[in-house]
């Protein structure tokens, strides 16, 4: 039979603990709350005015975390994301292009194509309409 003191030595050696993180927790609490308030405004104006592009569009231009609520919203991961947009870049398709309005934002670059970063898209998003516009187009 173990000693008391044999079982907490096996409990410490043995387990994994819960590391809490105050700060952490705090900032990623506000992050999941800015996201929540962002879908609850899209629910609000999609109620009052229908389903329109316009609404995403602007939910992508105005909003800091606009990209990642319509993601949460339609399930696209945002690894797909990168990847849908990398294959876009590299594609030559007549539709796709026109769906995505590829032909207004995209320069033809030689050489190789390297994944968008995260910061990029986003970046690329906000000052771009053409391709804001393109990006809603996937989610419609």
């Amino acid at each position: 039979m173990k000693t008391t003191d044999e079982k907490y030595t096996t409990v410490i050696d043995k387990n994994t603990f819960y590391f809490f993180n105050a700060k952490f927790e705090e900032n990623y609490e506000g992050y999941i709350n800015s996201i929540k308030e962002t879908l609850l405004i899209i629910k609000n104006k999609v109620e009052t005015e229908g389903l329109k592009k316009e609404i995403f569009e602007q939910l992508l231009a105005e909003k800091e975390n606009g990209l990642r609520a319509l993601l949460a919203l339609t399930g696209f991961s945002n690894e797909y994301l990168k990847r849908l947009t990398t294959i876009i870049r590299i594609v030559d398709n007549n539709e796709l292009n026109t769906l995505v309005n590829k032909n207004s934002w995209h320069s033809e670059n030689s050489g190789d194509i390297k994944e968008w970063t995260d910061e990029a898209i986003q970046k690329f998003i906000k000052q771009n309409i053409n391709f804001r516009k393109g990006i809603v187009n996937l989610f419609f």
